[in-house]
């Protein structure tokens, strides 16, 4: 199964994700990411076997996330090979970026291997080949939120639509929205 580590997100936070995706759909074509997805991706990890994934959860488990505010404030472009990647960004926040350290290093004491590139928590709003879209000139709400408890989140593909969902404890979910 394709596995990463999120935090979740509450209502507040996924209504103003919302709200800018809504204005980059007039502006742009891509892949919007569904709602219910919304997430703060931690780790990426790929493929993975059934054993692998309970040391994840295990090693999650025992690294609990410190009380921490985040502000989402803002919208990046990320650069990539199979176009940009437009998300809503968070204000440096060192609480986040010490407690992800620690959790790497707890990662790769157990050797996972997992996506090392520069942290930057984010909600992904679009991705794909959209071209160059203006978001200069978008209006970004501010919103800050404590982040829910980090969860092991598998990636599916359900009736054409991508889903993530938790590994373990995962509710019935209607994906025929």
């Amino acid at each position: 199964m394709i596995v990463f580590s999120a935090l979740r997100i509450p209502k507040e936070a996924a209504d103003a994700a919302e709200a800018l995706s809504d204005v980059l759909r007039q502006r742009t074509a891509g892949s919007f990411p569904r709602r219910e997805n919304y997430h703060i991706t931690v780790h990426y990890f790929g493929e993975v076997n059934e054993r692998a994934v309970r040391s994840l959860d295990r090693i999650l488990k025992t690294h609990p996330l410190p009380e921490l505010t985040l502000r989402f404030d803002r919208l990046l472009r990320f650069h990539g090979s199979r176009g940009d990647q437009i998300v809503y960004a968070c204000r440096e926040c060192p609480e986040l970026q010490e407690w992800q350290r620690e959790l790497s290093e707890a990662y790769r004491r157990e050797r996972f291997r997992f996506d090392k590139k520069e942290y930057r928590p984010h909600i992904t709003l679009v991705r794909g080949k959209q071209g160059r879209i203006e978001i200069d000139d978008i209006s970004v709400p501010a919103v800050e939120f404590q982040p829910e408890e980090p969860v092991l989140l598998e990636s599916l593909q359900i009736r054409g639509q991508r889903i993530y969902r938790p590994v373990y404890g995962a509710q019935e979910d209607n994906y025929d929205d």
